[in-house]
C-alpha cells in the first residue's frame, strides 16, 4: 500500500512536528536511503517522533513505513521490461507462467477461507463492487458471476458523487468487495471504514502476499499473480471470481439451482433462447 494512501486514510490527529515529518517524507525523491535520524533533523524534531509517527499510522516501525513510501516512487520501467523481454514473450512460456500461477492459487487461498468468504456473500442482501479502472474487467466478471446466482449487485463508480450515490444505500446486511491489485484505490480506505461504520462486511482481493491494508477489511483474499511483476494479467482475479461463484452455489444448490432455472425461463420469455445462460 502506498504511504500517501495511508496518510490520507488515517483518522489520527497529527501534531505540528508530525506534519513536518510527513512533509519531509513526501518530498524525498529517493526514499530507499531514508533513515529516521536524518528525517528527524530535517523536520526539526526528535528521532523518537519519527518512530512514533510510523507506529501511529499502523506501521511496525520506520523500515515498514519506508517500504510503503518506496511504492510511491517506483523505479522507471522500460517498455521492453513491461513486455516480458526477460521472462519470455512466446505463447508457450507465457501460458506456462500463467498455469503455474493458477496451480499455486489454492496454496494462497485455502478452500476453508474461500468458503468462509463465500458464506459472507451468501448471507448478504446486496453486494457492492469497487475497483480501479484497470481492474474493471475482473470486477465486471465477478458482477456477472454473482448475478447468475440471483444476487443483487451494485457496481460502484470510480469516485465523486456517482460513487457516493451508489454507496449510500449500504447497510448492515450489505457487503463490499474490492480489488486492490498492485495498489489500493485511493478511495478504498474510506469505503472500508464507512462499510464498517454502517455495520456491513468488507472483502479485499489483492495480489500482494504480506499485504497489510489499513483499515483491515473483514476478509482478505490474497493470491500472487504471474512471476513477472511488471506484466500481470487478470487471469488470477478472474479465477477467484469463478471460484467464489462455485463456493457460493454449493452452499445452497437448491436455492441457486432454482435461480438458474428462473434465469433460463425469463430468458426464453424475453426471446433470448439463443443466449440462455447454462452456467
Amino acid at each position: 500500500m502506498s504511504f500517501r494512501t495511508v496518510v490520507a486514510s488515517s483518522g489520527k490527529s497529527l501534531s505540528a512536528s508530525e506534519k513536518r515529518v510527513i512533509a519531509v517524507l513526501l518530498g524525498e525523491p529517493e526514499p530507499s536511503s531514508l533513515r529516521a535520524a536524518p528525517v528527524a533533523a530535517r523536520a526539526q524534531t526528535h528521532e523518537s517522533t519519527v518512530v512514533r509517527l510510523a507506529q501511529k499510522l499502523g506501521y511496525s516501525g520506520f523500515p515498514d513505513l519506508r517500504a510503503d513510501l518506496e511504492r510511491d516512487n517506483p523505479e522507471p520501467v522500460t517498455a521492453s521490461a513491461l513486455m516480458r523481454s526477460d521472462t519470455g514473450h512466446e505463447l508457450a512460456v507465457f501460458a506456462r507462467d500463467e498455469a503455474r500461477a493458477l496451480e499455486r492459487l489454492s496454496s494462497f487461498i485455502p478452500q476453508e477461507q474461500l468458503v468462509d468468504v463465500a458464506t459472507s456473500i451468501h448471507r448478504a442482501r446486496v453486494v457492492y463492487l469497487f475497483s480501479k479502472a484497470d481492474e474493471r474487467p475482473a470486477l465486471d466478471m465477478l458482477a456477472r458471476r454473482l448475478r447468475r446466482l440471483g444476487l443483487v449487485v451494485v457496481e460502484l463508480g470510480l469516485g465523486g458523487k456517482d460513487l457516493a450515490e451508489r454507496f449510500v444505500s449500504f447497510t448492515e446486511d450489505s457487503i463490499l468487495i474490492a480489488f486492490a491489485l498492485r495498489e489500493a484505490p485511493s478511495q478504498l480506505p474510506a469505503l472500508v471504514r464507512e462499510a464498517e461504520r454502517r455495520g456491513g462486511t468488507s472483502i479485499l482481493i489483492s495480489d500482494a502476499p504480506g499485504y497489510h491494508f489499513r483499515p483491515a477489511p473483514t476478509h482478505l483474499l490474497v493470491a500472487q499473480r504471474g512471476d513477472d511483476s511488471e506484466y500481470n494479467t487478470l487471469i488470477i482475479p478472474i479465477a477467484i471470481a469463478y471460484a467464489l461463484q462455485l463456493a457460493i452455489f454449493h452452499l445452497d444448490p437448491d436455492r441457486y439451482g432454482a435461480v438458474r432455472d428462473d434465469i433460463n425461463d425469463v430468458s426464453r420469455l424475453v426471446g433470448g433462447t439463443d443466449e440462455i445462460p447454462l452456467r
